[in-house]
């Protein structure tokens, strides 16, 4: 009576259980099976012909998350290392089966009408690739992993592997190649500037010899980003042939094209897959130790850069590009407060957006050594860089900053709307930011037309507002370093120097507003800068910025008085003694902003009176730094640190006060400050040579003309680049008022310590003090433990333009402190003064306006890459990724997990605390 009962398949399956269907069994015994990924690392070579095995691998898997959950890298690095023939069968396997796909008249599997033709015997062709991509892809990463380990003597068999099964030409075997078919081009892009015919010499290949798997893995996918019905709409299949379904064709209208092919949410999806795998063929590099990034090629982007036919390179490029930057700038779901909770289409377009900008950039990073062939003299090779650089229509570059502008006001909006998490982040500001500096670096006409434009102050506006907004967050901080280097890039041309005297046009928030008023973008950026310097951790910023400040100070024009304080408490902090001696590049800065008070003194003096007037209440920092050494700066260092000490104990103790012993001094130092003082107009100190602590008076609150300085913070150490010495004569006017000046600035160690002191009692205690100062020294200075020597003390201090400073102050000082009312705030006499003032007779002459450009070095190219390479990588663990390279081992960048925030963070604590984790 059982005869007629049907044979279920499985028990969720006979009773109807809704948690597991035949695709998902399916997928549960090819995790667990025998005959699933469990018998490629076993102890049977399995054979090629067992094609019920092998097709698993291309028609199991639903989506790519399927693929990385089922094949884990430890599954491929087990058979790597167990089974390395059943890896290179599936390898090859699964390309082939790609490969016979392409030409395929049943490929892509039409996906709308229900009745639609599939393929032959009812297969998902469309499906069947992306899984080929998918696997391929899973497997490559460790395969590089492997490739990488070996190169380095680590134990691995990755290196023979990859270079039997990956880059090794076969010879033809009759009808075992599978050819690729090429689809038609659509012509150049138009808009690109062809000096000089670009071309690539192939290379010479011998007839009996197929090109590598990896080569022809590389041509297949680039032909599948173009391929009709699968990333790009049915109707730009070719006319004379219906067969011939790829067709090189820009995807967006922008560059090179004024017509839109159109799109769908699953063209996008598989471009998005697609790309995703182009990225992993091209990913040798993250693989690749910074060291060795010059000297280890990198052959599948090498293809792409220097290889590649010009229409295809023209359409790749335009097509990236165009669908990068031709986001929507205003729309009905993006005025709704929380869209992205409701936008999923929006979502996926970033997806998207984000993956073409990285493809772009990575094409746009990769350079080589100039070859005998190629682009000729003077040339670049990579065929990307050499079509930016020709761009040069007006068109093509008001899309692209159009373009650039939309996103960058789509991030600044996040901070400023009023409904917390109403707005999410622009996923890729760190990508659009590169492509603009890239396109200001490559393309000359593209930065003249960003100046003539008048929209350098909105860039300047949002460049530093961005900054500002992420400068507290360590993850963010190589995107502000490359913003300051993009800075540094900008000012070095006149024309932006001067787009900076336009006001503010963009909103500015309260904590950052110049003086409660918008103020000019100088303004914003002066106190800017300051802000970042300010924040702990950013001291690789510190040359670019400060370079930055002085390359546009000979076009500042009435710099605000917010500003103006700020640049002077910036050098009040640079030349503090704990900070120029506490790493070999601090005194660059000093210098670097000494050339920014040159340059307002010798072509800006009369439209800068609130500057100018900064200088002058802070001639004391001027005059220090001039009879600035090693031993006058460690006792600073040493009294700032008693003064610290007894506040301290004052604040334990109210009542009991811990005296500060006085400074003393020798008594060439004593000469040297008595003459400075009768240079300057001012009293000496007492005649025990001390400095005493007094508080500051009322009149000085409201005069700080005549008021010493106080209060100078350090901030943490930093990189610097080089500086020269000041160049020009001096008339003799300017020779008699800077006596005092040349007299001091160069002071060795055995004048101070040895000389002058007449073998007295106080000269022997001095020697002694300075002896134990001079310990002190030996034992590092600041956090990183620097050893200063008063050689290069000297070799430095001597080469500080510190003279046009200190000739404007003891010509301009005197006519202040008359002219202004004593303990009375500056006057507007005081203003129309300097606004009517000339020095120019008693100054040195003014040295040439030459600004310092960003110039590449090897250093600045490997971390720019790397910084490109980690981001790509954090790119795959968001939930749109699926954390491609996130359990290899990769070696261009160090992988630092961050701490958590928020609410999720504080119950972490709880449960550590209660003894759950």
């Amino acid at each position: 009576m059982f005869k007629r009962l049907p044979t279920f398949k499985s028990l969720p399956q006979a009773i109807g259980l809704p948690f597991l269907s035949t695709q998902e069994d399916a997928q549960l015994k090819f995790k667990s099976g025998d005959n699933g990924i469990k018998r490629l690392y076993g102890d049977e070579v399995i054979s090629p012909s067992d094609v019920g095995y092998w097709a698993q691998y291309y028609s199991l898997f639903s989506s790519v998350q399927d693929v990385y959950s089922l094949i884990t890298a430890q599954d491929v690095r087990q058979t790597l290392t167990a089974q390395p023939a059943n890896l290179s069968t599936l390898i090859i396997h699964l390309s082939k089966h790609l490969f016979a796909l392409l030409p395929s008249e049943f490929f892509p599997t039409p996906s709308s009408a229900s009745s639609a033709p599939t393929g032959q015997n009812g297969q998902d062709t469309t499906r069947e690739a992306l899984n080929c991509l998918r696997v391929l892809g899973r497997i490559l990463v460790v395969v590089y992993e492997a490739e990488a380990t070996s190169r380095e003597g680590g134990v691995s068999a990755g290196e023979g592997f990859a270079r039997e099964c990956l880059w090794a030409r076969q010879p033809v075997v009759g009808d075992d190649e599978v050819r690729m078919s090429v689809g038609a081009g659509a012509g150049g892009a138009g808009g690109i500037e062809d000096e000089g015919q670009f071309t690539i010499e192939d290379s010479d290949e011998e007839d009996d010899l197929q090109p590598s798997l990896i080569d022809r893995l590389f041509s297949c996918t680039i032909d599948l980003l173009f391929c009709a019905g699968f990333t790009v709409p049915e109707s730009v299949r070719g006319q004379q042939d219906a067969g011939e379904k790829v067709n090189y064709v820009i995807w967006e209208k922008g560059v090179g094209s004024t017509v839109s092919v159109g799109s769908t949410t699953e063209l996008d999806r598989n471009k998005v897959e697609v790309l995703r795998f182009l990225m992993i063929l091209l990913s040798t590099t993250v693989y690749t130790p910074p060291q060795s990034l010059p000297t280890t090629p990198n052959q599948p982007l090498s293809h792409l850069t220097h290889s590649l036919e010009r229409r295809l390179v023209l359409s790749l490029l335009c097509s990236l590009l165009n669908t990068s930057l031709a986001v929507p700038k205003a729309n009905t779901v993006g005025s709704i407060p929380y869209n992205h909770l409701i936008s999923k289409g929006g979502e996926e377009k970033r997806t998207l957006v984000r993956a073409c900008l990285m493809m772009l950039l990575v094409a746009l990073d990769h350079t080589e050594a100039r070859r005998e062939e190629g682009m000729g003299e003077g040339k670049e090779e990579n065929a990307f860089r050499f079509f930016v650089s020709k761009l040069h229509r007006k068109e093509d570059f008001a899309f692209i900053l159009d373009g650039i502008f939309a996103v960058l006001q789509e991030q600044t909006a996040v901070s400023s709307v009023l409904l917390p998490g109403s707005k999410q982040p622009v996923p890729y500001i760190l990508e659009i930011f590169m492509l603009l500096w890239r396109f200001v670096d490559l393309n000359k006409r593209f930065r003249q037309y960003l100046y003539e434009t008048n929209r350098t102050s909105d860039l300047v506006a949002y460049i530093l507002l961005i900054s500002l907004d992420l400068k507290d967050d360590p993850a963010q901080h190589g995107l502000l370093r490359l913003l300051a280097y993009l800075l540094q890039t900008l000012s070095a041309d006149a024309a932006f120097a001067q787009s900076l005297a336009q006001p503010v046009r963009l909103p500015i928030p309260a904590k950052w507003a110049v003086s409660g008023t918008p103020g000019t973008t100088a303004d914003f950026l002066i106190v800017s800068i300051y802000s970042i310097a300010t924040t702990p951790g950013l001291n690789p910023l510190f040359p670019a910025l400060t370079i930055t400040i002085a390359n546009v100070a000979p076009y500042w024009k009435d710099v605000g008085v917010g500003a103006s304080m700020r640049l002077l408490q910036l050098f009040k902090a640079f030349s503090a003694p704990n900070f120029l001696l506490a790493d070999e590049g601090h005194p660059r800065l000093v210098y670097y902003l000494l050339e920014t008070f040159n340059s307002v003194l010798y072509h800006q003096l009369n439209d800068n009176p609130n500057l100018v007037y900064a200088i002058l209440r802070s001639h004391q920092d001027f005059q220090t730094l001039a009879t600035f050494s090693l031993v006058s700066g460690l006792r600073e260092i040493q009294r700032r640190k008693a003064l610290r000490s007894a506040a301290v104990e004052l604040a334990r103790q109210p009542d009991s006060y811990v005296p500060v012993p006085p400074i003393k001094r020798t008594n060439s130092e004593l000469d040297m400050l008595a003459e400075k003082a009768a240079l300057l107009g001012r009293e000496t100190e007492d005649e025990e040579g001390s400095t005493q602590i007094v508080p500051m008076t009322p009149g000085e609150l409201e005069d700080p003309i005549n008021a010493g300085t106080r209060g100078i913070w350090s901030p943490p150490p930093s990189g610097g680049l080089e500086m020269g010495g000041t160049g020009g004569g001096m008339s003799e006017k300017a020779r008699g008022k800077m006596r005092a000046t040349e007299s001091t600035t160069s002071l060795s160690l055995n004048q101070e310590t040895g000389a002058g002191m007449n073998g007295t009692n106080g000269a022997v205690e001095a020697q002694e003090g300075d002896e134990e100062i001079m310990k002190v020294a030996a034992a590092g200075v600041g956090p990183n433990k620097y050893v200063p020597t008063q050689e290069w003390v000297s070799s430095w201090q001597k080469g500080l333009p510190l003279d046009p400073v200190l000739v404007a102050i003891s010509e301009l000082l005197p006519k202040i402190q008359d002219t202004q009312s004593a303990g009375g705030a500056p006057s507007s006499k005081v203003f129309r003064l300097l606004k009517e003032v000339e020095i120019a007779e008693v100054l040195p002459p003014a040295p040439p306006i030459a600004p310092r450009r960003f110039q590449w070095s090897q250093a600045s190219a490997i971390w720019l890459t790397s910084l490109l390479w980690g981001d790509i990588y954090v790119a795959g663990l968001t939930p749109a990724g699926v954390g491609v390279w996130r359990d290899t081992q990769v070696r261009l960048f160090g992988i630092k997990q961050a701490p958590e925030r928020g609410r999720s963070a504080q119950v972490g604590r709880v449960l550590k605390m209660i003894g759950v984790v």
